[in-house]
């Protein structure tokens, strides 16, 4: 393939990339691409932020956008080899449009033939087409096509989502998690799939959950109800675990359970839950053990119980929580 072929090629998946429409065979060309060209991935990168953020306010679709882009590109730059500039052009283009679009908290939008929910600071719950029920964590992002229920049931997950899958044993259920793959055929369960965690993690309450490295296909786990696995994305080496953390799914059930836990663990998952910032201002408190079950509380509740427990003096600056006091008592 000439370079001006491969620059073509490059340009005709990029959107279709972004959407997650590629053919395993276009992927894994694509992926090579980006590998081996560092401009190329910071473009794409820069762009798949603003393709996250973005809210269309009418149907987008971004295959026409670029096509009227590139109607719109200086004439000498059609019909020769496409150096880093033409890309900065291009892209660079579809960013403006892209931040030209309204912003909200929770949308539903249609793009290039796919439905995409995307939670803000609050979960989102989605009745898919076939019965799928899907909440999607916060900060989170689903997409999948509109013809879920007639041509494969497949969907596209960054971030974390729990899903109680409709049953269908003629067509299972598949998740693009990123690096790993996720197939069932009706079950429930959670995926934790963010891009900056160094794992995909998943928490099985009911049935039977298939997970594989999207690179070998051949090679899986398979996770029954109160177990879980994970996937390594830098290793790529898939772990079953026997028995699965409750406190995996306390964004969607809001119980939190801590037995001889570390304040600092304690916080942590407050922080993450309640999308909190509670900083520990002596370090000796950190290592504190608390052990104690919270159902369904407020931040606040757990806050004075923490406060009280450990003897803790508790101020708000800004948006920071800071606990303080002695330390633990031997």
């Amino acid at each position: 393939m000439s370079v001006e072929e491969n620059h073509r090629e490059f340009d005709r998946l990029v959107s279709r990339y972004l959407s997650g429409e590629l053919s395993p065979e276009e992927f894994s060309w694509f992926q090579v691409e980006l590998g081996a060209d560092p401009a190329k991935q910071a473009l794409v990168d820069e762009y798949r932020l603003i393709w996250d953020s973005a809210v269309p306010g009418q149907s987008y679709d971004l295959d026409a956008e670029w096509d009227l882009i590139q109607k719109k590109l200086p004439s000498a730059s059609r019909g020769k080899a496409r150096s880093l500039p033409y890309y900065s052009y291009r892209i660079a283009a579809v960013l403006v449009l892209g931040l030209l679009l309204s912003f909200s908290l929770i949308y539903v939008s249609r793009t290039v033939g796919m439905e995409r929910v995307v939670a803000g600071n609050e979960p989102v719950e989605v009745v898919l087409k076939d019965g799928t029920e899907v909440i999607v964590n916060r900060h989170s992002s689903l997409r999948y096509s509109r013809k879920l229920d007639q041509e494969e049931r497949k969907v596209f997950l960054s971030g974390e989502a729990w899903f109680d899958v409709a049953r269908d044993t003629t067509m299972p259920f598949v998740i693009d998690a990123g690096a790993a793959l996720v197939e069932v055929l009706g079950t429930s369960f959670n995926v934790n799939a963010h891009k900056d965690n160094p794992t995909v993690e998943i928490t099985v309450e009911s049935g039977l959950v298939a997970m594989s490295g999207k690179e070998d296909q051949k090679d899986l786990i398979v996770m029954k109800a109160g177990s879980g696995g994970s996937y390594n994305k830098n290793q790529k080496e898939l772990k079953l675990i026997p028995t699965s953390d409750p406190n995996s799914i306390s964004w969607k059930t809001r119980e939190l359970f801590f037995d001889a836990s570390t304040l600092r663990e304690v916080a942590a998952l407050v922080n993450s839950v309640y999308d909190t910032h509670i900083v520990i201002m002596n370090e000796e408190l950190a290592s504190c053990p608390i052990t104690v079950t919270f159902r369904d509380q407020t931040l606040d509740a757990i806050l004075k119980v923490l406060e009280l427990t450990l003897d803790l003096q508790l101020t708000r600056e800004g948006d920071e929580i800071r606990l303080d006091g002695e330390g633990c008592v031997e």
